[in-house]
């Protein structure tokens, strides 16, 4: 399977992807197999462009932000050190297998309002976190799956990457929802 192909196939929770594809191998031995592979490249992982810009955008203007991730704690510690990311994060939920489940509990257990919260990822699974904890969607185009893969889960807004999504928050004075797709509107006019 090519790098083009694991993209438009790998879906989270990952547990779909494997019983897909190797249904016939024990999770246990998967996940052995993938971490020690994952723990001789994990330090070549780098950040999306615009992350740090975003994190700090975010960190000015006082918004809070929750990390939701599927990766294992210990490829997130190894990483969180090596970006510096880890500061930037209000809470971190790792090694989150369905996080349609755990976005509800974050919404919950935080206290977030739900029309004034955003769920940002790269995936399917991460749309439909978004609306199952009751909140808006935004899919960034920099992660796993293809753009025809977002649009089809028709999250509230597709953005190329993070720095679009910094300066639609400030074109609308950090409204989400209808005032981000009416910008979403104005672009795709122009």
């Amino acid at each position: 399977m090519n790098l083009d192909q694991f993209r438009r196939e790998f879906c989270l929770p990952f547990t779909r992807f494997y019983d897909r594809y190797v249904p016939h191998v024990p999770i246990t031995q998967l996940e052995e197999w993938f971490h020690a592979a994952f723990r001789q490249c994990r330090h070549m992982v780098a950040e999306i462009p615009h992350a740090r810009e975003f994190l700090d955008f975010c960190r000015e203007n006082r918004m809070r932000t929750f990390l939701l991730s599927s990766v294992h704690r210990d490829h997130y510690a190894v990483q969180a050190e090596a970006t510096g990311f880890g500061s930037y994060f209000d809470h971190v939920l790792v090694e989150v297998r369905d996080k349609r489940n755990e976005m509800r509990n974050l919404v919950a257990e935080h206290g977030l309002v739900q029309r004034e919260t955003m769920f940002v990822g790269d995936m399917e699974h991460d749309v439909e976190a978004a609306r199952a904890g009751g909140v808006y969607a935004c899919a960034v185009l920099t992660g796993y799956n293809h753009a025809e893969q977002l649009r089809a889960c028709a999250p509230d807004l597709i953005v190329e990457h993070l720095g679009e999504l910094q300066e639609r928050l400030i074109r609308t004075g950090f409204e989400i929802g209808p005032a981000l797709q009416r910008v979403e509107s104005e672009k795709q006019q122009s």
